[in-house]
């Protein structure tokens, strides 16, 4: 499906009914790293997965995309789509647009789930690496973008056909969406004052093997949100739910069940 939403041409799926679910992809990759999530939930839940602005079927017009633009597209969508309130999971680069989303758009979030992302804004060391990505990926492509990130995107112990579908995710993009994303990044707000004051059910959930946003990340934005819970998937990289679709879904769904009413 696709719409026309803030100047830009929005691809997204909206399968299921019951309760909405919105799922926020990873960066560099799009809404079709949710396939087995999308799967586990249609059943008993509005499954609703954008391919967020830059990313693929969606149009990637020259960046940055701030996380507010992000933000902001999402909002419209559920506009759009008549949603009044859903549960926003958002998973690294969907993690950071799930606290922008909260920020601007609080009255929208029915509860939050936080996967393999951070609070913390970028370090100086950090806005320099994503400069020289973004560099990288327009003088070089978007395969000298997978060949550099893809393998610190899942575990060491990840299979062939994991790190096959993960790298096709990242090359159906474009060397622009990929920059635009990265320097949209760069420039986000430390989200760290702002944990206190969430106030909705909220799941973190982490891969044990996240070598991005560890697990000591997680229980900093656990410790952070009051009554917040953690979840460990166990045997997983950064890309918890791709690469360990069985157990990221059991916490998800054993989650929604529990805090969303039917």
């Amino acid at each position: 499906m696709e719409t026309t939403l803030n100047g830009i041409h929005l691809h997204y799926e909206d399968v299921g009914e019951g309760p909405a679910v919105l799922l926020l992809h990873a960066f560099p990759l799009s809404g079709a790293m949710w396939q087995r999530q999308v799967a586990a939930l249609r059943g008993r839940y509005r499954v609703i997965v954008p391919d967020l602005r830059g990313f693929g079927e969606s149009d990637a017009p020259t960046g940055p995309y701030t996380l507010e633009q992000q933000a902001d597209d999402v909002a419209a969508l559920l506009a759009y789509l008549g949603v009044k309130r859903a549960t926003v999971v958002g998973l690294s680069m969907g993690g950071y647009i799930a606290f922008t989303f909260w920020r601007r758009h609080r009255e929208r979030v029915a509860a939050l789930v936080l996967a393999d992302t951070r609070a913390g804004a970028d370090s100086a060391e950090g806005r320099a690496g994503r400069e020289a990505n973004a560099r990288l990926a327009e003088e070089q492509g978007v395969e000298a973008i997978a060949d550099k990130l893809a393998p610190g995107l899942v575990s060491p112990g990840a299979s062939q056909a994991v790190r096959a579908e993960l790298r096709a995710l990242i090359t159906a993009n474009s060397p622009v969406g990929i920059a635009g994303a990265l320097r949209g990044m760069a420039v986000r707000p430390d989200a760290t004052p702002e944990l206190a004051g969430i106030t909705v059910p909220t799941l973190v959930l982490v891969g044990s093997d996240d070598a991005l946003t560890p697990p000591a990340e997680a229980a900093q934005i656990r410790r952070g949100i009051d009554g917040s819970h953690m979840a460990l998937v166990a045997e997983a990289g950064h890309l918890s739910s791709l690469e360990q679709p069985e157990g990221f879904n059991t916490a998800l769904r054993a989650f929604l069940d529990r805090v969303i009413a039917h």
